[in-house]
């Protein structure tokens, strides 16, 4: 159904590089149950332990950070992780106002003549997971809305079949 295809690129790597950085390890390990020093190698890539499937998700629980989640997916070639438990219908137009943000940013940096470092690259693809979220979060209550209104939901549908019809022609 899926053709996955891990990349040759070392996402999760900079991921845990960026989620090392970024958290107290000493915090962030006592909540998660572990070691800081445990922590500290097992996030760090060129050490031969790693996390588990089990650490990772206790470790984006205790931080709400998804870092670590966004690079596993980015390592097989998939879209950045989008929480639905945020999704709030008053925070609509926070959500489409800081994707408008993120894209911004984005655009800022992609036409900046200036060398692009590590750091640089991490806070573009930072800009683009969060715009992704947030445009996300955004469409998540715009459609629960569509769907919950009969005549509405009807309008949408009998368009977008308009829609297709014109492009089969």
């Amino acid at each position: 159904m899926f053709d996955f295809k891990v990349s040759n690129h070392a996402h999760y790597d900079d991921a845990c590089r960026k989620f090392a950085l970024t958290h107290n390890m000493e915090d962030v390990a006592q909540q998660a149950g572990l070691r800081a020093q445990t922590l500290c190698t097992k996030l760090n890539p060129n050490q031969p332990h790693q996390l588990t499937v089990q650490e990772v998700l206790v470790l984006t629980d205790v931080t709400e950070d998804a870092t670590l989640i966004d690079g596993l997916l980015a390592q097989i070639q998939c879209l950045p992780c989008v929480p639905i438990n945020e999704v709030a219908n008053d925070k609509l137009p926070l959500y489409v106002m800081k994707a408008t943000a993120e894209v911004g940013q984005l655009a800022a940096g992609a036409i900046s003549n200036e060398q692009m470092n590590a750091s640089c690259k991490r806070g573009l693809l930072q800009n683009v997971n969060s715009g992704i979220r947030c445009l996300t979060l955004a469409a998540l209550p715009v459609q629960a809305r569509i769907q919950s209104n009969p005549a509405l939901s009807s309008t949408v549908d009998a368009i977008s079949g308009l829609g297709a019809s014109f492009c089969a022609v």
